[in-house]
């Protein structure tokens, strides 16, 4: 085993003897032995992995001193070969005060120092098997990436595209090279500047773009390299077209021994979206006014109730709709308003007519009628044209005013 895998043992005889000393009186942790004539007897753990015997009673504890000589993570593991031992592992310092407990296996990570672990019963008496093993943290495997701020833009603006490399190791890279496809219909690239991973006075060319791929090589200059994880480029994008496209950059890197290592890659996605329009107006009546707005194929693309001072606004995707203005009891308005991108489409300011009570597009003789045999009365709500709460001659002279008009209101 190399000597770099050897836990050193530093038996320190003055604490050893004198704070724990061979055949001492202890004071140990409580449970439902009794400790009164508890001694502990010094062991020696010498090689990392490697196992222990011991064996412990109500009288007899074992204590393993040990050294690091730098920051481990690591687990001290006692398990019972004979008898009723459940053994309870004591993490101790230097001098002998407790870091931490546990029963049976106990974990750790602690700086460079000398510490010792105390094993004595939990419940019951017996043999057992020490170790003491290295806990590797999981290392991440190198990697590259491509990050876009924001995710989603408007057709003709941009985003910032960065190269990162992840994971570097600690030995760093010498150079890199980034082959970066995008595609050209979606997205145009400029702007390619190093974000100073490699330090300073790095060395870089840039190949392309052609058709939207490009190669970006970057080299540290005068002993410099990369060390750290992070920001290797950056280069802009533009949105060109409504869609979505992904942007990859595959990275070769080296560690200085002119071998090009290929690293996996993940790619950044880019949403490319058509800036939306508005449209605005002002519908008059003395109801409730709702304006619905209809795509090409009927279907209701949206609806929104006018304030009450019957303006409204609503935000469409560019394009040719049909809009409706309504009101209960009232001839309605449609207009076939075009909306485009990033502009506001204003519908002229109109007052629907009153009076067209049973929705027939006519106000005539039928619509009196049902003034005449609902009056004094409440409902129905479509002949309370002027919407107090009761139909009578107010709303009958409303209607009037509007007598023998019919269909839909032309609205420019």
């Amino acid at each position: 085993m190399k000597s770099k895998h050897l836990l050193r043992i530093v038996v320190l005889l003055a604490m050893l003897f004198s704070v724990l000393g061979t055949g001492s009186q202890v004071q140990a942790k409580g449970n439902a032995i009794d400790h009164s004539d508890a001694v502990i007897v010094i062991r020696s753990i010498t090689y990392w992995d490697a196992t222990y015997a011991g064996n412990v009673s109500s009288t007899r504890y074992e204590r393993w001193p040990f050294e690091f000589t730098e920051t481990n993570n690591f687990t001290i593991t006692a398990a019972p070969t004979s008898g009723d031992l459940v053994p309870l592992v004591i993490l101790l310092d230097v001098n002998g005060n407790e870091i931490s407990s546990t029963v049976g296996s106990l974990n750790s990570v602690q700086p460079a120092g000398i510490y010792s672990v105390l094993i004595q019963p939990q419940t019951g008496s017996g043999n057992y098997n020490l170790t003491i093993r290295k806990t590797e943290a999981p290392v991440d495997d190198p990697s590259t990436s491509v990050v876009l701020n924001p995710t989603t833009v408007n057709v003709n603006e941009s985003a910032v595209a960065t190269v990162n490399l992840n994971n570097v190791p600690a030995g760093g890279y010498t150079s890199a090279e980034f082959t970066c496809t995008t595609d050209a219909s979606f997205v145009e690239v400029s702007g390619i500047a190093d974000a100073g991973l490699f330090g300073a006075d790095t060395v870089m060319i840039v190949s392309g773009p052609t058709n939207g791929d490009f190669i970006v090589a970057l080299a540290g200059s005068n002993g410099n390299k990369a060390t750290t994880s992070g920001a290797a480029f950056t280069f802009n994008v533009k949105g060109l077209q409504q869609g979505q496209t992904t942007i990859e950059c595959i990275a070769r890197v080296s560690t200085g021994d002119q071998t090009l290592v290929t690293l996996p890659s993940t790619p950044g996605t880019l949403t490319i979206v058509i800036p939306e329009g508005t449209l605005a107006g002002r519908v008059i009546a003395s109801k409730p006014v709702t304006v619905n707005v209809y795509n090409p194929d009927s279907t209701l693309a949206e609806s929104v109730v006018v304030n009450a001072d019957g303006t409204f606004s609503l935000t469409l995707p560019p394009g040719t709709y049909t809009a409706t203005a309504t009101a209960e009891g009232f001839l309605d308005a449609q207009g076939t308003p075009t909306i485009t991108s990033g502009n506001t489409t204003t519908l002229q300011t109109i007052s629907l007519p009153a009076g067209d009570i049973d929705n027939n597009n006519v106000i005539d003789q039928f619509d009196a009628l049902t003034i005449g045999m609902s009056y004094n009365a409440s409902s129905p709500a479509a002949a309370d044209l002027n919407n107090d709460g009761i139909i009578n001659v107010l709303d009958l002279e409303l209607l009037a005013a509007n007598y023998h008009q019919s269909g839909s209101l032309a609205w420019p």
